[in-house]
C-alpha cells in the first residue's frame, strides 16, 4: 500500500462485495498453484533474478478456460499489435468478439451489481444496452498513446489486459494474470520475483493480492 494512501470506505465496501460474489473465482491448490520464490524491489527494474522457476507451477486449463467469461476473454488477446505507435485495425470479427465478451460478463452477478451501483451513483444509464456501449467505449475505443504520432495505437483494454511494448525492452500495462500465464508458458515472459508491497494474505496464508 502506498505511503499516505487513504482508501475510500464506500469504494472499498462495494469492491469487497464484488470480490465475494464472483462465481468465477479460482481455488488455489485446485485450479492453480503459484511459486512466489524470492521478492525483489521496484528500483532494480529486472536487473536481478530472484526466481529461477516460473511463477505458475500449475493451472487447470481444461476447467478454468472453459468458463464462459474466460473463453470470450482469451479470444480478445490476439486482436492487438503490441508495439505502441503502430495503428490498430479492428476487424468486424474482432468487434463481434468484443461484444460477445461484454454480453458474457453482463450475465455475471459481479457486473450486474457493479451496474446497479453505477446507476445509483449517477455514472451509468439503467438501460443495460446503454451501459454495455459505455463499457465498449471505455475499454475498446481506440486512442493515441504515442506522443507526436497520429496513429490510433491503443485502447484501455489493450493497455490493461493485453500489454503493450515501447521499444525492444519496455512493457507497459500488462496487468492481467491470464495474459501473464499464457506468455510465460510460451517463454515470452521471465518471472523475476514479486514485489512485497502490502501483499494481502488470507487466514490460510495464501496470497490473494500480488504485485
Amino acid at each position: 500500500m502506498a505511503e499516505g494512501f487513504q482508501a475510500d470506505p464506500e469504494l472499498s465496501k462495494i469492491i469487497t462485495k464484488l470480490w465475494k460474489i464472483d462465481e468465477n473465482q479460482l481455488e488455489p491448490g485446485k485450479d492453480y498453484e503459484i511459486n512466489l520464490q524470492g521478492y525483489t524491489k521496484v528500483y532494480k527494474k529486472g536487473s536481478d533474478d530472484y526466481a529461477r522457476k516460473p511463477l505458475f507451477a500449475f493451472l487447470n486449463e481444461e476447467e478454468v478456460f472453459e468458463k464462459e467469461t474466460y473463453k470470450h476473454f482469451r479470444l480478445l488477446l490476439d486482436n492487438y499489435t503490441s508495439d505502441t505507435g503502430v495503428s490498430e485495425e479492428v476487424t468486424p470479427a474482432e468487434q463481434a468478439e468484443n461484444w460477445n465478451f461484454l454480453n458474457a460478463i453482463m450475465d455475471t452477478p459481479v457486473m450486474k451489481k457493479a451496474h446497479r451501483y453505477l446507476v445509483k451513483k449517477g455514472k451509468s444509464s439503467a438501460d443495460e444496452d446503454e451501459f454495455k456501449r459505455q463499457l465498449y467505449d471505455i475499454w475498446f475505443k481506440l486512442y493515441r498513446r504515442t506522443r507526436g504520432n497520429r496513429n490510433m495505437d491503443s485502447s484501455g483494454f489493450e493497455h490493461v489486459f493485453v500489454g503493450e511494448t515501447r521499444g525492444e525492452k519496455d512493457v507497459i500495462g500488462f496487468h492481467n494474470w491470464i495474459q501473464f500465464y499464457l506468455q510465460e508458458k510460451l517463454g515470452c515472459v521471465d518471472y523475476l520475483g514479486y514485489i512485497s508491497r502490502g501483499t494481502v494474505r488470507t487466514t490460510s496464508s495464501i496470497s490473494t493480492l500480488l504485485t
